[in-house]
């Protein structure tokens, strides 16, 4: 902690509802396994933030995204829409569709 404490910072994992200290490592990788651009933030930053930022760089060839749960949100799935991708990731029990959706 006294080694990077103007570096990381104190985040919060919702679904687990924990919070952590340290850093998040955010990640692009293609669909046949080869990593394509990666970040290191604080804990506190967003991860709908960082995957606008890491897609502007990677530029994938698969134009279907696979996201966790920190990647849902209208706002994402739109900004991706727009630069041509379709954002997939899990629903939530309360999401309209959940009980279809495989």
């Amino acid at each position: 902690v006294k080694i990077f404490h103007d570096m990381a910072d104190i985040g919060y994992k919702a679904t687990k509802k924990v919070y952590y200290y340290g850093f998040k490592v955010h990640a692009i990788v293609s669909d046949d396994g080869y990593l394509l651009d990666y970040a290191v933030t604080k804990a506190s930053v967003h991860d709908a933030k960082e995957t606008t930022e890491l897609m502007a760089n990677a530029h994938p060839v698969n134009h279907y995204l696979l996201g966790d749960e920190g990647c849902l949100g209208k706002d994402l799935a739109f900004k991706l829409k727009q630069t041509g991708y379709k954002l997939w990731t899990p629903y939530r029990k309360n999401m309209q569709g959940a009980k279809e959706h495989n």
